[in-house]
């Protein structure tokens, strides 16, 4: 899992912005995340896997092993982290409000679970693609993401936002090892979440109950551990500043359009 996390905490935080006005589309409004540690030829091969050809028009961040550490280091052994940034992303808005998302050389995190944890954070409406130099997590680019997010609006990001992203991500590809597909993993943390739009002040037990229950009509059964690691992410969820209001309608709005189908036929189509 381990360098994954850090391309997520990237995308995160630079998506979390509200994107107005024009859509971006130039390369002047698209933002790079790369990770400060490649070498020129690892550089070459992500900024390929971008589709960047030359990085003049774009605005280049930069993250560090320190910035991984500094945000990571709570969910990941820092063994594990390393001691080399090498995750990048590319961040730009598409039309629509449907976040799209594309990774290369990405081991642990699947596209939904970016998905999944940048519409937590509020994000609609952008493309990401996370790439990294060889086959790698990919969680540094999320620390990238953050500073391009702050780069951009001059805001400075909550830390608890990041935390609970990354949180989310942490625990569904966990989940996803234990039971074997990272997609149901995703899809029961997301059936929960939907509960706490329903009702925001669930108990810890009816926290554990949607788990048990969504778990069971997916065809999983998990252990106790993992029920109460699910438990503790969604409390700490419940704690943050969400409109889960907001995450319903969209949740229904993206139901009546067919994206979920769409999204099933493209994974049977895709890897992973």
């Amino acid at each position: 899992m381990k360098r994954t996390l850090a391309i997520i905490l990237a995308l995160v935080m630079a998506l979390t912005m509200t994107f107005t006005g024009t859509a971006f589309g130039a390369e002047s409004d698209t933002y790079l995340a790369l990770g400060a540690d490649l070498s020129d030829s690892e550089k070459a091969t992500v900024l390929d896997l971008l589709g960047v050809d030359d990085t003049q028009g774009y605005e280049v961040l930069y993250v560090t092993n320190s910035e991984e550490h500094q945000y990571l280091d709570k969910y990941v052994d820092s063994s594990q982290i390393g001691e080399r940034a090498l995750s990048s992303v590319l961040i730009r808005q598409n039309s629509g409000s449907d976040i799209d998302v594309e990774t290369h050389n990405i081991g642990f995190c699947t596209e939904s679970m970016y998905r999944n944890a940048l519409e937590t954070a509020g994000v609609e409406g952008a493309e990401v693609i996370v790439a990294g130099p060889f086959q790698i997590s990919g969680t540094a680019a999320l620390v990238g993401a953050i500073k391009a997010y702050e780069e951009m609006t001059g805001e400075n990001v909550d830390d608890d936002v990041i935390e609970g992203a990354v949180g989310e991500i942490t625990t569904t590809g966990e989940l996803g090892e234990e039971i074997g597909d990272k997609e149901t993993a995703g899809e029961i943390i997301n059936d929960i979440k939907e509960d706490l739009a329903d009702n925001p002040d669930m108990s810890s037990q009816e926290i554990e109950e949607s788990i048990i229950e969504s778990a069971k009509e997916h065809g999983v059964e998990l252990s106790e551990g993992a029920v109460d690691k699910t438990r503790e992410m969604i409390e700490d969820l419940q704690g943050l500043n969400i409109d889960w209001g907001g995450f319903k309608d969209k949740a229904q709005e993206l139901l009546n359009s067919g994206f979920f189908d769409r999204i099933i036929n493209w994974f049977k189509s895709l890897f992973n």
